[in-house]
C-alpha cells in the first residue's frame, strides 16, 4: 500500500564543500526518500527591521518564492498571504510532504548548506525536523571554496575559507548531542559509504539499503541545477583525494598556514564510519 503521510524530514546541513551534495544524493537513493534541489528557503524566511516585527518573510525570499516551488516540485503552489513566517513555512512543509506521499515515499530530504544558519527556526517551524551535519577536513574545504566559489559569483581567501570552515564547524559542534542531530564525517562516508550510511541511517530512522550506494549518481543527476557545474563531480564515480587539490591550489606557506589554524579548531565527535 503507498503512503498516505510522510514519516521523516531531513536536513543535510554544513560547511559549503564539505559532501552535502553527496550525502543528498545518497539519501535521495533510498527508495522511501524524495529530495529535490538547493531551495535556500529556511535560512532566508526571517526578515529585518518592520517586516520582522510584523512576522513576515524576508523581500529576498518573496521574491523567490516561485522559484522554490518549482524546485519543489509545485510550480503551481499557491502561497500565502500576508505572507508571514509562520505560514509561509507551513506552506513549504505541506507542499513538500504532499510531493513526497505521491513519490510514494515516507522521507524528505532539504539540503541547503546555509540552513546550518536557521536549525533554531527550522526546529520550531518544521515538525519533526532532523538533521545530518557532514564534517570535511578543513584543509581540503578551504582549497576546494578557493577554487569553485567563483563559479557561484562568490571568493574567498585561504583564510577567509578556513573562518568559514571553522564557524559551520562551530555551529555543527553547538548542536551536537541534541536530539534529532547526527554528525557524519566526510572521509568516512566517501571511503566506506555503506559503513557510515548504515550508521547515519539507525540515528534517523531509515533501513539502510545497498540501493543508496548504487543508485547515488543517478540520483544526484535530479538535484542538481544546470548551472551548478561545480556539482558535477557527484553524478561520476565516487572518489577520494584526500589533501589532492590542497596541494595543487596553495603554494609550501599558505599550506603550512591554513594547517596550522585547522588543527586549532575542535572538531566534534562524528558517527562511526
Amino acid at each position: 500500500m503507498p503512503p498516505t503521510a510522510v514519516a521523516s524530514r531531513l536536513f543535510v546541513v554544513g560547511c559549503p564543500r564539505s559532501g552535502t551534495t553527496l550525502l543528498q544524493s545518497f539519501l535521495a537513493a533510498h527508495p522511501d526518500v524524495h529530495s529535490f534541489p538547493e531551495t535556500h528557503f529556511f535560512y532566508r524566511l526571517e526578515a529585518a527591521g518592520d517586516r520582522r516585527c510584523q512576522g513576515l518573510i524576508s523581500p529576498e525570499l518573496a521574491a523567490d518564492l516561485p522559484q522554490v516551488a518549482r524546485f519543489l516540485g509545485r510550480p503551481e503552489l499557491a502561497w500565502p498571504e500576508p505572507a508571514t513566517v509562520q505560514a509561509t513555512a507551513g506552506a513549504f512543509v505541506a507542499a513538500a510532504d504532499a510531493v513526497t506521499v505521491a513519490a510514494g515515499a515516507t522521507t524528505w530530504v532539504e539540503k541547503t548548506p546555509a540552513n546550518l544558519y536557521a536549525i533554531d527556526l527550522i526546529e520550531r517551524l518544521v515538525p519533526g525536523a532532523r538533521f545530518l551535519h557532514i564534517v570535511r577536513d578543513g584543509a581540503d574545504v578551504a582549497a576546494s571554496l578557493c577554487s569553485v566559489a567563483p563559479g557561484w559569483g562568490s571568493s574567498y581567501t585561504p583564510d577567509d575559507a578556513v573562518d568559514l570552515w571553522a564557524e559551520c564547524v562551530g555551529i555543527t559542534a553547538a548542536h551536537h548531542g541534541r536530539p534529532g542531530h547526527a554528525v557524519l564525517s566526510y572521509a568516512a562516508l566517501a571511503e566506506d559509504p555503506d559503513k557510515a550510511l548504515a550508521a547515519a541511517c539507525a540515528v534517523v530512522g531509515l533501513p539502510f539499503t545497498p540501493a543508496m550506494v548504487t543508485g547515488r549518481a543517478a540520483a544526484a543527476q535530479g538535484l542538481i541545477k544546470d548551472f551548478e557545474a561545480w556539482k558535477g563531480d557527484n553524478t561520476g564515480p565516487l572518489q577520494h583525494r584526500p589533501r589532492a587539490r590542497f596541494t595543487e591550489v596553495f603554494d609550501a606557506a599558505t599550506q603550512r598556514r591554513v594547517e596550522e589554524r585547522v588543527s586549532e579548531v575542535v572538531v566534534p565527535e562524528l558517527l562511526p564510519g
